[in-house]
Parts: C-alpha cells; structure tokens; sequence
C-alpha cells in the first residue's frame, strides 16, 4: 500500500506533539495528506501541551488551557455516550446472547464444505464471547475445543509467543493447539508494533457438526 510506512510514522510523530506542517515537512507530503492521516489521532495532554507550545503562539498559556478544555470535553461527551449505549442495552436476554452469537457465526463461522463447527477470527473480545456463548448456549467446555492460529510467516519466529498468548487469553493449554498455519503471502498491513500482532485464531468443537446443524438451521431461519 502506498505511502503505508510514512503513514504510521505521521501517526507516531502526532501523538509526539507534531504540528500537521511539521509533519508534512519531514515526509515531504502535503499538509492535507498529513492531516488525513493523523484526524483521528488522540492527543495526550502532554502531546497539545508541546504542539501549542512550539506553535510560537503569543497566549500559548491560553491556547493550551482552551485545547485541554475541549480534550476533556470530548473525553467526558464519550463517557456519556457509551453509558447511553450500555442503558439502551439494558441486561441481555439468554435469547439476546443466543441470537448475538448467532450473528457472529454466520459472518465467521464455518458454513460450507466439511461438517466442521469452526469460527475463525483476530479479535479478542470476539473470541471470549464466542467461547462464552458455546458453553452457555451448548454447554460446550473448554475440553472439546481445538485451536489453531493463522499468522503471516513473517512472524514464523513469534510462534510459541503468540500461542501461549492465545493460550492465556482463552484459558486453553497448548496441547489443544494444532500446529499453526504460516500465510506465504506478502502482506499489505503494516503495524506500529510487529510483537503486538497474534494473527487470526480459530475456535473449533471437536464433534461439533450436530451443534453446527442447529445454527446453520437458525440462521436459514433468518433468512425466510
């Protein structure tokens, strides 16, 4: 991907405290190029007390005290939404979490071919609830699970490292890991942090395929 690397180090040098031209200066790019790229960058407070002070500004001390203002403001607006968010929600129903997952195996989940109740994915979160859901819905224990991670070979060196982070993140030993797959591709996506990436894990039931019946069927009762 074009321009990925400078990209990110835009990125880096924003959360810094780097003004947009600064930016632009030592990437040699425009300053709207830059600021497209670094929008939706959260400035620490540290970071808007050096950008305002290196602007030269005359009332630096006003200006900071004005863009800490509006920091706060954002962060505190972001609170109450998700507060909102969580209220709306209310306290979800056994038939909420039921059709929750059943929406997150039907986008990740394994719906052709063999008869495998496999669901594949990189998110965490995903993953807990996921494995939440099998043994509240299924009464699906750790014990029958398989796990194997996907990971670009890239990160070939990394593998005992990213199993046991797996391994940890879901509470099932390494001797339930199937060895993991190396993607041979070239990868487009580049990461501020090469050891902050775990690949892609997926969650299979062994003899799973009479679970995997039911949900297939729930969902083509969705679609009728």
């Amino acid at each position: 991907m074009a321009k990925l690397r400078e990209k990110i180090l835009a990125r880096q040098l924003r959360t810094k405290g780097f003004s947009i031209k600064q930016i632009a200066d030592q990437l040699q790019v425009s300053k709207s190029t830059a600021s497209v790229w670094c929008r939706d960058v959260v400035l620490s407070d540290k970071a808007v007390e050096r950008l305002v002070k290196s602007s030269g500004h005359r009332n630096a001390a006003g200006l900071l005290h004005y863009s800490k203002t509006k920091r706060h403001e954002r962060q505190s607006k972001t609170k109450l939404n998700k507060e909102a968010g969580q209220l709306r929600l209310g306290t979800p129903t056994d038939r909420d979490v039921y059709c929750i997952g059943l929406g997150l195996y039907w986008g990740e989940g394994y719906k052709n071919g063999n008869r495998e109740f496999g669901f594949n994915n990189s998110d965490p979160q995903m993953i807990l609830f996921y494995i939440k859901w099998l043994e509240t819905v299924f009464s699906i224990q750790r014990e029958s699970l398989t796990l194997r991670v996907s990971i670009n070979a890239t990160h070939q060196n990394r593998i005992t490292s990213v199993e046991s982070y797996w391994s940890d993140l879901t509470d099932v030993p390494p001797h339930q890991f199937t060895k993991s797959s190396l993607i041979k591709t070239t990868s487009k996506k580049r990461y501020k942090n090469h050891n902050d990436h775990y690949g892609t894990l997926r969650v299979k039931v062994q003899r799973g395929s009479d679970f995997r019946e039911q949900v297939l069927g729930a969902i083509e009762g969705v679609t009728k």
